[in-house]
């Protein structure tokens, strides 16, 4: 079997890549773009509020409008405002799964022209010697790309470009944006052998590692995903 030769990235479409983050505004006559709504902001959006921002960033890649939201935590109640907001596509909320099937389910999106929202439970390290700390509350995080395997086809018809992924291509409203780049953060599956805690929750859950552009480093499990892909009639 062959190796793979390096990874490839496939982002969502309508996102534009400037000196951060943006999204393709206005009559496709007049193309022009526009920052992603929570990325150039004085303070963070706290965990209480990524929902809301979340959504108004997907809202901004798929449809090239800027909306209001109001604040969101639970999964149903994203799910609602995405199906209010977004008449057009076809939102899919699923609860935690295998890291296999959520690989599979954000690449099946990106691909048809779609985003996915994650839930994210990030686990507390522990620190020896110090009381133990708990876990930060849920935050919503937004995929905005998957990487995977390139290698060339081998039968002279040309590469094959992404056909799985391994990891996700996370834009973290609550991570500095990536300059330059679509996402701040990739989460790959596995707890990082160094975070005790993750670990030993990965003997019995899905848990993924999550690195920013800039190294930083952090384990968790998505707790829900939230699927949209535009809708198909007939």
């Amino acid at each position: 079997m062959r190796l793979p030769e390096g990874l490839v990235r496939r982002y969502a479409v309508g996102l534009v890549m400037e000196t951060v983050p943006c999204y393709r505004s206005g009559p496709d006559s007049e193309p022009g773009s526009k920052v992603l709504p929570g990325i150039l902001v004085r303070h963070r959006a706290p965990p209480h509020r990524t929902g809301a921002v979340v959504l108004q960033q997907a809202v901004a890649l798929l449809t090239g409008q800027r909306v209001a939201v109001p604040a969101v935590t639970s999964a149903a109640g994203v799910l609602r405002h995405a199906q209010r907001l977004l008449p057009g596509f076809h939102p899919q909320l699923v609860w935690e799964q295998a890291s296999s099937d959520l690989l599979a389910l954000c690449h099946d999106a990106i691909h048809r022209g779609g985003l996915v929202l994650l839930m994210w439970q990030s686990i507390a390290r522990e620190e020896r010697g110090a009381p133990r700390r708990p876990s930060p509350p849920p935050q919503w995080m937004l995929v905005v790309g998957v990487e995977g395997p390139w290698s060339p086809a081998g039968d002279g018809s040309g590469s094959v470009v992404c056909t799985t992924a391994s990891g996700l291509l996370v834009m973290d409203t609550l991570v500095h944006p990536g300059w330059g780049l679509g996402h701040n953060q990739c989460l790959v599956p596995g707890a990082y052998p160094h975070h005790e805690a993750a670990v030993r929750v990965a003997e019995c859950r899905s848990v993924w590692s999550a690195r920013t552009v800039e190294g930083g480093l952090d384990c968790g499990m998505v707790l829900a995903a939230i699927a949209i892909v535009p809708s198909t009639h007939g």
